[in-house]
């Protein structure tokens, strides 16, 4: 994992996750690129009469330059501060793109082969939480692994991750690539079990197979299993959340699975009032592009 991309809209949010970006770069040895994208008008015989004019919007684009390099500048200080002992400058890029945020984001992750977006999650009020879930859900969609921090969360070492399954053997490839992420941390990864009082009972020789199939294919031994007994998969993931002492909780975002069917519904609206630590979101049968 070399390369991680974090879009920046310069709140304090995003520069939260540039900054928790920057320390989990350094840990597992990565660049950060900064990526702004800035919306373009569309030019018609209609947009000549309109409030923006096209002299208006090349002034803020260059604003919006000026903004990127100094975002960069900020995150490279508060980084030499903080490891001041260290001998180590951090990599950190600004990238200027046109267009809408989760089109251009998406396009420049694939084209740049990309690892991971580190996004902020921000607090937002009752007035923004319908349209803070639509971007929320837009980058979900991606289907690339996106990792979401929380205003409120600042970085620590991972010691603990905990991974949400509901113990479909295509997870064993993305438990593979989580464990290349906790290995230079030494962290402990949970697998962890939500029950659905409304969905079909998992059996002791499912888990069973599905811990074997783990035991086989997944080079990492810091491994533990805990099934979580709830009435919805969604009380579940509180509850690990706000008991287990985890630093990262990771999904699986697959058609048809429990994330799918959380985000129908309102807790990826409410996920900055639920989720106060790092949310990585990942798509199924996952692998880290070289």
């Amino acid at each position: 994992m070399k390369k991680i991309l974090v879009p920046v809209d310069f709140s304090a949010t995003a520069e939260n996750a540039a900054d928790y970006a920057t320390e989990l770069a350094h840990g597992i040895g990565a660049r950060v690129e900064l990526v702004n994208v800035f919306q373009m008008p569309e030019f018609s015989p209609a947009a000549a009469s309109l409030v923006w004019p096209h002299e208006e919007y090349k002034l803020l684009e260059e604003d919006a330059k000026k903004a990127l390099n100094k975002l960069v500048g900020k995150v490279e200080e508060k980084f030499k501060k903080a490891h001041h002992e260290l001998d180590f400058k951090a990599e950190v890029f600004g990238r200027l793109l046109h267009g809408e945020i989760d089109q251009e984001v998406g396009k420049y992750f694939a084209e740049c082969k990309m690892n991971l977006i580190v996004a902020g999650l921000n607090r937002a009020d009752r007035l923004m939480k319908a349209f803070m879930g639509n971007i929320t859900r837009k980058i979900i969609e991606l289907k690339m692994p996106v990792l979401f921090i929380p205003s409120c969360c600042r970085f620590n070492t991972p010691k603990k991750i905990a991974f949400a399954t509901d113990l479909t053997s295509s997870d064993i490839s993305v438990l593979c690539t989580l464990a290349e992420l906790a290995k230079p941390f030494n962290a402990e990864i949970l697998i962890m079990h939500s029950d659905d009082a409304n969905g079909p009972e998992i059996s002791h020789q499912q888990i069973a197979d599905f811990l074997q199939l783990v035991a086989d294919k997944v080079n990492y031994r810091n491994i533990y299993f805990r099934q979580v007994k709830s009435e919805q998969v969604k009380d579940g993931l509180d509850w690990i959340v706000e008991n287990g002492q985890i630093d990262i909780l990771t999904m699986v975002h697959r058609k048809h699975g429990f994330l799918h069917h959380l985000l129908k519904g309102s807790y990826t609206v409410d996920m900055s009032d639920h989720i106060q630590i790092p949310l990585l979101v990942l798509p199924p049968a996952h692998c880290v592009p070289v």
